[in-house]
């Protein structure tokens, strides 16, 4: 049977995607699960996220309730898009609008901040609101011993902080030792 160039070139990217060579499953995170071929897209942003894009719901996972002065822990976040918007997995060539999972560490209960900006990760593919993506941060203790509190937050690189438009920051308490 013989079809003309218009059903071969439909028929083309179905052979790919039923034979898993789809190029948008490329970027799915072992962590993480796909619930369709369309969720694991990677699309980039050139602008800040409309004011209801800054909403995460950050839950961590395994927190140490103690670190060694300047210690170096991984740590897993559940990052789930509680916003409306789409929040799209790369920023511009510098970096800018990336969306990301930072740190801070803070001084005990008066939460002065200690260190600013210790870690980051990407999103491995586009956040649709609803979904969940698991991300592993590297994280350095403080160097000097006493009660702390480690901060994640998701930010939008050179725009702000999800906390600073209204979202909730996960928060977990350290000793540093």
């Amino acid at each position: 049977m013989k079809f003309g160039p218009l059903a071969a070139a439909l028929a083309f990217p179905l052979v790919f995607a039923a034979t898993g060579c789809d190029s948008r499953n490329s970027h799915i995170s072992s962590n993480d699960s796909p619930r369709s071929a369309s969720t694991n897209e990677t699309t980039r942003i050139s602008s800040a996220l409309p004011g209801e894009g800054f909403k995460a719901s950050i839950v961590v996972a395994d927190a140490p309730a103690k670190l060694r002065a300047g210690q170096v822990a991984i740590i897993s976040a559940r990052v789930k898009n509680i916003s409306t918007t789409v929040w799209p997995a790369l920023g511009e060539d510098d970096a800018r609008y990336a969306i990301t999972l930072r740190d801070r560490w803070l001084k005990g209960t008066a939460e002065e901040v200690v260190n600013d900006l210790d870690g980051g990760v990407s999103l491995p593919h586009d956040i649709r609101p609803g979904e969940e993506v698991t991300l592993t941060i590297t994280v350095t203790a403080p160097r000097d011993p006493g009660e702390y509190v480690l901060e994640l937050d998701m930010v939008q690189e050179q725009v702000n902080f999800f906390r600073e438009r209204g979202s909730q920051p996960a928060k977990v308490n350290v000793l540093v030792v």
